[in-house]
């Protein structure tokens, strides 16, 4: 039977350490009761589980608004909850999504959709909604956000994708979520490779484009940790889009920017290109003297 729906990849990250920690039975228990959780989300919000994976969900709608509206509803749930869970429930999430034809045979499917989505829950970081552009285009709503992330080379794909990142984390205190993106997404003929340095209080680190995404904030599983009360846990995120370093901040109280000698820009739920070198001031304006900052550079490979 062939059809045409959205096909969702729910991919728990960090399971294999788990049962290094806890042992295989009560890491097994775990695993299958998160996957449960995650499942019961697709079947109420009217989608199809069509198998578990060992420690993910493959499962496809009949509307990609409804395949969006569930991912979100999911991501919201479990990290709502998070400071609450046990550590033997702190799994990461991601997901990957692609709407098109789909074979269905002997409970399983098959197609480009479903190898799509699979190669974009891959590429997907922690808390991360990746969609290609067949499920943005058909799945837009007043009340979702999608991110462009550019042109990106996908395994298996002869062609570069332009692929997307749905935005699920809830406003703060009534504020609107308005990440787009400053840089136009153009596909890139001939893309030079860059390096990213950050540096702060005698701490350097390079990160490479093949690094990236990589999140700046005060939690402990942030690629750049920041230690201070006014930083957000997850602060910000630096990609590698269409030949360009990009940071996005996510906070509540927002990021000021400043390149060379300039003054320090406000970046609030916005995204900036991060290039040359400069200063990144997280949570309070550099007119505070202990404004926690963090150095960068950009430079080529």
């Amino acid at each position: 039977m062939t059809t045409v729906a959205t096909v969702v990849f729910i991919d728990i990250s960090g399971s294999t350490a788990l049962f290094e920690t806890l042992g295989n039975e009560r890491a097994a228990r775990a695993v299958a009761g998160m996957t449960d959780a995650f499942k019961q989300v697709v079947v109420q919000a009217g989608g199809r589980v069509v198998k578990t994976l060992g420690d993910g969900v493959l499962a496809i709608f009949n509307s990609s608004a409804l395949a969006v509206s569930a991912m979100t509803m999911l991501m919201r749930r479990h990290y709502g909850q998070w400071e609450s869970l046990p550590a033997s429930q702190k799994f990461h999430v991601r997901v990957g999504m692609s709407t098109g034809e789909v074979v269905l045979m002997e409970g399983d499917c098959y197609g480009d959709s479903v190898n799509l989505a699979a190669r974009l829950c891959e590429k997907a970081g922690h808390r991360e909604i990746w969609a290609a552009s067949s499920t943005m285009e058909s799945g837009a709503r007043a009340d979702t956000v999608f991110v462009p992330m550019g042109w990106m080379d996908v395994r298996g794909k002869a062609e570069q994708q332009m692929l997307y990142q749905v935005q699920w984390i809830e406003p703060e205190a009534q504020e609107i979520v308005t990440a787009y993106d400053s840089v136009l997404p153009m596909r890139p003929e001939a893309v030079v490779q860059m390096r990213l340095r950050l540096a702060s209080g005698g701490v350097e680190r390079f990160f490479s484009t093949q690094e990236m995404p990589l999140f700046v904030g005060r939690s402990s599983d942030s690629e750049w940790v920041v230690l201070d009360r006014r930083v957000s846990r997850q602060h910000g995120r630096i990609d590698w889009r269409s030949g360009n370093v990009i940071y996005t901040d996510l906070s509540r109280y927002g990021t000021w920017v400043s390149f060379g000698a300039n003054p320090a820009t406000a970046v609030r739920r916005e995204s900036v290109q991060l290039h040359g070198v400069g200063v990144m001031y997280f949570g309070v304006s550099p007119e505070d003297p202990t404004a926690p900052s963090t150095a960068f550079s950009v430079t080529p490979v």
